[in-house]
């Protein structure tokens, strides 16, 4: 029997087979489940043999209201699973209101984890992995959508975007006169009968959006590579010494490359990246 709790159940986001063992005896086990769209998540459920279960749709629009019901269902015993149309809720999905206000009574809530088509997307893009930033749907409005793809362009992370397949081509579009030729990769349909991956520079993709209208066809994550580091200028040893000496003088990083890029003509962002690592080295000695 499963202790109450609400339960953060991961569904598929296009194989059915993808469901873990653990989800599915999860289902099959509360006493209530939470669904985006309760018409969708019953074919899905029907689909792992998990019937007669009550069933309440909780969406971005009802999450407060059906959070003290659910929180009720909890107190007094019951097991809530929380599950969206696809993949790991509250990940550009409901939940994050009902969660919170949960946490917020005390009530205890289990992850279940599972499919995401964020990670999916990024473990078989080929950009790094190391280091990565999820952002979501991306904006509608030309404006904020144009801020938002500025805001990355120095970004020193893999970009992770949702797009709608209407928007794809016009946001290609608004990336190539930013980056041109940073790499990018489309995901399409992933897990589904149809994944494809494309790889390219932004301007790659968008002349190919251009002119093929698959890649302006089912469910859509965009991934953008980190922006290129700036090559980092050689100073002379004469210069980083000069610098040393001034620093354990006293002087600020920012005064002391300054005032040596005024006098030896160098490039000041250099002097003070140089700076910032001696000013650590004479502070750990």
């Amino acid at each position: 029997m499963l202790k109450p709790a609400l339960y953060l159940a991961a569904t598929p986001i296009g194989n059915l087979q993808d469901v873990t063992l653990r989800v599915r005896e999860v289902l099959q086990q509360v006493s209530l489940i939470a669904a985006e769209d309760t018409r969708h998540s019953q074919i899905f459920l029907n689909s792992i043999n998990v019937s007669g279960k009550r069933l309440i749709s909780c969406h971005n629009y009802n999450e407060a209201e059906r959070a003290d019901l659910i929180a009720t269902e909890i107190e007094k015993g019951g097991s809530v699973a929380l599950i969206s149309d696809a993949g790991t809720p509250l990940i550009s999905d409901p939940g994050y209101k009902l969660v919170h206000l949960l946490c917020e009574r005390g009530i205890e809530v289990i992850p279940l984890p599972g499919p995401c088509a964020a990670v999916t997307a990024l473990c078989a893009s080929g950009l790094p992995t190391d280091k990565f930033y999820f952002y979501g749907f991306l904006p509608v409005k030309d404006k904020e959508l144009g801020e938002v793809l500025s805001s990355f362009k120095e970004a020193e992370a893999t970009v992770i975007f949702y797009e709608s397949p209407r928007r794809i081509v016009h946001t290609l579009q608004q990336m190539e006169k930013l980056y041109p030729q940073r790499q990018a990769v489309l995901c399409r349909e992933l897990t589904k009968t149809f994944e494809s991956f494309y790889r390219g520079s932004v301007a790659d993709l968008c002349r190919q959006a251009l002119s093929d209208e698959n890649l302006s066809r089912g469910e859509l994550v965009l991934l953008l590579s980190p922006a290129p580091k700036e090559k980092r200028e050689d100073l002379p040893p004469a210069a980083l010494s000069a610098l040393s000496a001034m620093l354990a003088e006293g002087m600020s990083v920012k005064g002391a490359s300054r005032v040596l890029a005024d006098l030896l003509g160098l490039k000041g962002k250099a002097l003070y990246q140089a700076g910032l690592a001696l000013r650590q080295q004479q502070q750990e000695l």
